[in-house]
């Protein structure tokens, strides 16, 4: 017969870890609970106004990408940048669609400034799009192309500051 091996004896009074009681993290209380109820609608708010906000101003990045892909290499890209801030004016409302050349620099100059009582009053100062000779020779050179072409850069950052600074006129302003 096999003896039993001295181990045998040492292992009977040990004992299994016994592991933490399984507590809750969702608070027991109801003020907690309104605590955090109060919490989760603010953060669901701040996302759908976030959303909302990129949603409704998407088109500002999307003129601005199409702006910085034209180089002055192209021939066309008078043409180019005035399709594309024509699409803005027209997305921004359905009126634009027949403005060209001062006048449409005209309302991107309405567009640009900044508070809307500067907007109602008769004597507000014009902004530069419509005074400034580099738009006007923009203009002139989508009408003629044998015309001296315009300083591109100075030009595409001028459309690129007023994509992302114009104020857009709500609902209610509309004449």
């Amino acid at each position: 017969m096999i003896p039993k091996p001295p181990d045998s004896y040492m292992l009977r009074n040990i004992r299994d870890v016994e592991l933490p009681e399984v507590f809750s993290w969702f608070p027991q209380t109801i003020g907690w609970k309104i605590v955090f109820t109060l919490i989760l609608l603010y953060a669901t708010y701040r996302i759908y106004r976030y959303a909302k906000h990129w949603w409704n101003n998407r088109y500002r990045q999307e003129a601005i990408a199409a702006l910085l892909s034209l180089t002055p290499d192209d021939a066309n890209w008078p043409y180019q940048m005035v399709k594309i801030m024509k699409a803005v004016m027209v997305y921004l409302d359905k009126r634009n669609a027949a403005l060209y050349g001062v006048k449409l620099l005209s309302q991107m100059d309405y567009l640009a400034t900044d508070s809307s009582s500067e907007k109602h009053s008769s004597d507000r100062s014009q902004a530069n799009f419509q005074h400034d000779d580099v738009y006007l020779q923009w203009l002139a050179c989508v009408e003629n192309s044998k015309l001296e072409k315009p300083d591109f850069d100075r030009l595409r950052s001028g459309l690129v500051v007023w994509l992302k600074t114009h104020q857009v006129i709500s609902e209610g302003e509309h004449e």
